[in-house]
């Protein structure tokens, strides 16, 4: 899940990730933010990540 603020969390699909980046698959990447918080149950972990690029429905970013 990508939590895009305190009351909006959006579904998304982890595609590609490594030590410092990841590659996210969301059914619309313009709604989120440069700085998002992402979140997985299954691994109970939250990365601040931000955005290095993005195209209709994928988005790259770097966890900070």
């Amino acid at each position: 899940m990508i939590a895009v603020d305190e009351h909006t969390s959006i579904g998304c699909w982890v595609h590609d990730i490594s030590a410092q980046d990841v590659e996210i698959v969301v059914p619309d990447a313009s709604l989120i933010p440069d700085v998002f918080l992402l979140t997985s149950s299954a691994q109970e972990s939250i990365k601040v990540c931000r955005t290095l690029w993005r195209t209709d429905e994928m988005i790259g970013a770097r966890h900070l």
